[in-house]
């Protein structure tokens, strides 16, 4: 029977075995406090705890591509640099 309970609270499930249901809730008090239970409401709280760790991670995530980012361009413009120096030289010397 309980395992028929989500069909009967969604309405799924067909005339007989909704009838055979009701009739079990009222005499199985068991089944009728999972029944209760399943209908009402699921309430999620919040953790702070797990918010601070989220944006903490985020704002990890920011930095790193941050860092990276300006890492990947200094390392471009010195090469650039030293590239367009090394032309300079071997013209000037050529």
């Amino acid at each position: 029977m309980r395992d028929l309970l989500p069909l009967y609270i969604e309405g799924d499930c067909g005339k007989e075995t909704e009838r055979l249901l009701a009739a079990h809730l009222k005499t199985c008090n068991e089944c009728k406090g999972i029944y209760d239970m399943m209908q009402s409401p699921l309430m999620i709280q919040k953790d702070d705890r797990m918010i601070q760790e989220i944006a903490e991670v985020k704002e990890e995530r920011r930095f790193k591509e941050r860092y990276y980012r300006r890492l990947i361009l200094t390392g471009t413009a010195l090469f650039c640099g030293g590239y367009v120096l090394m032309m300079a030289l071997y013209l000037l010397l050529f």
